[in-house]
């Protein structure tokens, strides 16, 4: 027979053929992290761009709440050259904003009387506790459902020495032993929601009280033509909350305020009110109002964004000395 031979290949070229695959190979690996690369880079920069557009959205939100504030500032200044005697509920600062139109949403708001309510920095002012401001808030507990004794631990939350008022008072000595421990402020409160700290004040007590009680920077009297019936009754403890739930109403449905704080007292119930007590009072209370809370609500592309706003309203115009982001709370009374 006769045998075939077969070609053989150089070494040489098996070697170039071998180096072309490993090129190959590379090419691709490089191809490959290049797309995986680029990948990464495009969605990282959508999320940017999604994160930029949000926060240009919120910033834009927080404008138009500003606004906000700055027009129902105006409606105060309004209000004061128009009427500068008195306030109540039947004035227009006291109606709700109207709502306005914005690109893709709608801007509104209200104003709320804190002038109201008591405010848990007269208790202690002036360097020393204020005696008549302690009973008034005692029966403002009483009228809450609450236990009396509850205001000397508020009166030591806030006055700067370490003794105990009365029998109830608590200092450090009794925040220390609470879990995590904490001390006593010893200054004046600079939000109602500080009560939840102080000595005997649980969610419900704090519930019951915190409609009817403010905490404002300086000595602040009571506005009578806007203080709900909880907290006028608290003024002598001869008024009962029938009576003066009575009055309330009686002067809600009407227009025309009381202008001066001795007119208060030759009406019923006021009217049963001892001399004495009606005297010690007086200090406590007006017929006007300086402090007032802006609620505003920014709806834009489909979000909520809230700013609460609190305004001090003097005789050359409105300032705002604080400001949250944070929505009013649930069930909380305006």
């Amino acid at each position: 027979m006769r045998s075939i031979g077969i070609p053989r290949i150089a070494p040489s070229t098996q070697f170039a053929s071998g180096q072309r695959g490993v090129a190959l190979l590379t090419i691709l690996l490089m191809v490959v992290m290049a797309t995986i690369l680029a990948s990464s880079l495009l969605a990282r920069q959508q999320r940017m761009l999604k994160q930029s557009e949000l926060l240009l959205r919120q910033d834009q939100a927080l404008q138009y709440a500003l606004a906000g504030e700055g027009f129902l500032g105006d409606v105060l200044v309004a209000d004061q050259k128009i009427n500068n005697k008195s306030d109540s509920l039947s004035e227009s600062w006291a109606q709700p904003m109207p709502v306005y139109p914005v690109e893709d949403g709608a801007v509104t708001g209200k104003l709320l009387d804190q002038s109201g309510k008591f405010n848990l920095n007269d208790l202690y002012h002036d360097g020393q506790p204020d005696p008549v401001a302690l009973e008034y808030f005692k029966r403002l507990l009483d009228q809450a459902g609450l236990s009396a004794e509850l205001a000397n631990a508020v009166l030591d939350w806030q006055d700067p020495d370490k003794e105990t008022t009365g029998n109830t008072g608590a200092e450090d000595s009794v925040y220390q032993g609470k879990r995590p421990p904490y001390r006593a402020a010893n200054r004046p409160f600079t939000q109602v929601d500080e009560l939840r700290l102080v000595q005997g004040f649980d969610d419900n007590a704090f519930n019951a009280l915190s409609p009817f009680v403010v905490a404002l920077p300086q000595y602040s009297p009571i506005n009578v033509n806007t203080a709900p019936a909880q907290v006028l009754a608290a003024l002598a403890p001869s008024l009962t909350s029938a009576a003066v739930t009575a009055w309330v109403k009686a002067r809600d449905a009407k227009s025309q305020p009381i202008e001066a704080v001795s007119e208060l007292w030759s009406q019923a119930p006021f009217d049963q009110v001892a001399a004495n007590d009606s005297a010690r009072i007086k200090p406590m209370l007006d017929v006007k109002s300086q402090f007032f809370e802006a609620q505003i609500q920014v709806m834009l592309s489909g979000r909520q964004r809230h700013l609460r706003s609190s305004l001090y309203r003097s005789d050359t115009g409105v300032v705002c000395y604080q400001r949250t982001l944070l929505p009013v709370r649930s069930g909380a009374t305006s």
